[in-house]
């Protein structure tokens, strides 16, 4: 080892004299042949070695000099996959967290109004077992694959019927001026802001919606699916953020659903 490292200076310096010779040779070319005089020269002088080692290392395509002074084509092919790769990434980011986005912006919008509001986060029981269940259970009873969903759509159907279920049993409530606004995530499938709400209205408006899930799906040979719901009120934090709120719910929802599917978990004591 100690006998490789005292090699290396030497070869440093044989590699710093070829290019300074390499250096000294074009810049003669570049002063009698291209007639480049003036600053050009010790621009030449600094650039044309680095060009050479370029060219060397295969990193340019072509090196060009003309009385408008020297240019270079370098290759763009690794910079370009490089940059696509980074692009996908970013697309597959935004798309992800497109709708979470949009709903921290309109529960920001809200908080801002200084009105009391509840979050009501609910996620399907087991819902990718109940969806690849169903899957197979029309291969094996469709006669024609035009008459088969893609797991994606039975997905996406069960979360609608979770969404119109939290809805309705909201509407029935008639709670006063209360509004709600309901988003579709990654995780969890379904958030709603219950405007005008207090925690009490929003346990119950989470236990009806829960009932009619599960009849509701019983009858669209769903097999009668349960919900697991978290529930956040605004009260609960003295300055809330949208973040905040969110990440607390979302943990929320977590731990309720390693203690039980099914049930319905808020800021009482577990």
């Amino acid at each position: 080892m100690s006998e490789g490292k005292g090699k290396n200076p030497y070869v440093s310096i044989f590699i710093t004299l070829v290019f300074i010779c390499a250096g000294i040779g074009v810049l003669a070319l570049t002063k009698h042949v291209a007639k480049i005089e003036g600053d050009a020269v010790f621009v030449a002088l600094i650039l044309i070695p680095v060009f050479i080692y370029l060219v060397l290392i295969g990193k340019v395509e072509n090196v060009s000099i003309g009385s408008k002074g020297v240019s270079a084509s370098l290759i763009k092919e690794s910079f370009n996959d490089t940059k696509k790769h980074v692009e996908d990434i970013v697309t597959e980011i935004s798309e992800y967290e497109q709708e979470r986005s949009t709903y921290l912006g309109k529960l920001n919008q809200i908080l801002r109004q200084r009105r009391r509001f509840c979050l009501i986060y609910a996620d399907v029981d087991n819902l990718r077992q109940h969806t690849r269940k169903i899957f197979l259970n029309e291969k094996e009873q469709c006669e024609s694959l035009a008459d088969r969903r893609p797991e994606y759509k039975i997905r996406e159907e069960i979360i609608r019927e979770l969404s119109f279920a939290l809805a309705d049993a909201f509407c029935e409530h008639k709670i006063k001026d209360a509004k709600y606004d309901i988003f579709s995530l990654e995780e969890p499938d379904l958030a709603m802001i219950a405007r005008e709400t207090n925690l009490e209205q929003a346990i119950s408006v989470a236990q009806k919606g829960q009932e009619i899930f599960k009849n509701s799906t019983a009858k669209a040979n769903f097999e009668g699916l349960n919900a697991t719901i978290a529930l956040v009120s605004r009260d609960e934090m003295k300055d809330p953020r949208p973040r905040a709120l969110d990440e607390t719910a979302c943990d929320r929802l977590i731990y309720g659903k390693k203690q039980g599917r099914g049930g319905i978990y808020d800021s009482s004591p577990y």
